[in-house]
């Protein structure tokens, strides 16, 4: 497994969770600082998944190679903190980098990015791997489990249960204009009374914010590390055929007849997505939801594929 950056805000917690699974082998992992001393110090974790570390845009097609599963996470400093623009501006010109030296590797292993916008970067990803000659749809993931931890944690917190038990799908996108938590699909309950709903809805929607605020970094590194390493085991599971593993990802989509991606539930296996488990049943009040967040999805991959030099001819 290979994840770049390492010594993110959400790197280094990252890699120390994926260090303690014993499912996992190998950690490689990428800065364009060095990383030497901190792969070295995971090392001491006594557990068997071995540590390496490459350093600089040099280094990373072999940074690259062999692997099974890349986790992408690299973004400019502070991006949370910016508007989506100019976000999208910065942290796209890092992608772009790194994708080129990606769509070179063969086989291609898993990419799993967890880079905002999550909802341009993806089509941005799958263009510039079709003009390569090597996308496959099946092994392309925008990593947006932090909304569905959020929605368990919050559900959870409501009906007094464990938060382990809970399982709150969330569609849509990776934003606070795109996302839907289908809470009318939630396990093991999902009787909720009005003022719950909106309550609960308002609360997934406006969490990142609230951590924006709270915290002096303006920025949510443990749940987010813990969000990505969930998603990133599941995936292993996958590949090592364990059965009926599920997660919400954002992936190229034929669920909706006018999103090219959108985030559903996906059953992972060895080849990546063995079934894309499409939209759930939903309530009038998600339905309308997801119709809202249409138009801002449609413009989000848009702005992605463009990006890369792909424009849908105008309409007649």
């Amino acid at each position: 497994m290979r994840l770049r950056p390492f010594k993110g805000k959400v790197g280094q917690p990252l890699c120390l969770m994926l260090k303690q699974s014993s499912l996992i082998e190998e950690l490689c992992v990428h800065d364009i600082v060095p990383t030497g001393g901190f792969a070295s110090e995971l090392n001491y974790v006594d557990t068997n998944c071995k540590v390496t570390a490459f350093t600089g845009n040099d280094n990373l097609a072999n940074a690259l190679q062999d692997s099974k599963i890349v986790v992408l996470l690299a973004s400019a400093p502070d991006s949370n903190m910016m508007s989506v623009e100019k976000m999208w501006y910065q942290n796209s010109q890092i992608v772009l980098e790194i994708m080129n030296t990606y769509a070179k590797i063969s086989p291609k292993p898993f990419l799993a990015v967890g880079t905002d916008p999550i909802n341009s970067i993806i089509p941005m990803c799958a263009e510039m791997l079709k003009k390569a000659g090597g996308y496959n749809p099946n092994t392309l993931f925008g990593i947006t489990t932090i909304d569905s931890v959020r929605a368990n944690t919050f559900v959870a917190q409501c009906q007094g249960v464990e938060p382990e038990c809970v399982m709150v799908p969330v569609i849509g996108g990776h934003s606070e204009e795109t996302m839907v938590p289908v809470l009318s699909q939630a396990k093991p309950c999902a009787d909720f009374c009005k003022n719950e709903l909106e309550n609960l809805m308002l609360n997934i929607q406006k969490a990142e914010d609230t951590i924006v605020k709270l915290k002096p970094h303006k920025v949510a590194p443990l749940s987010t590390a813990f969000a990505t390493a969930r998603f990133v085991i599941s995936l292993v599971k996958g590949i090592k055929g364990y059965p009926d593993v599920v997660e919400c990802a954002f992936v190229p989509s034929k669920t909706h007849v006018q999103l090219k991606y959108l985030a559903t539930p996906v059953q992972l296996g060895p080849n990546g997505i063995a079934r894309n488990l499409g939209i759930p049943p939903l309530s009038e009040f998600e339905s309308r939801m997801l119709d809202n967040a249409i138009p801002s999805l449609i413009a989000d991959i848009k702005r992605g594929e463009k990006f890369v030099g792909v424009i849908d001819p105008p309409t007649l």
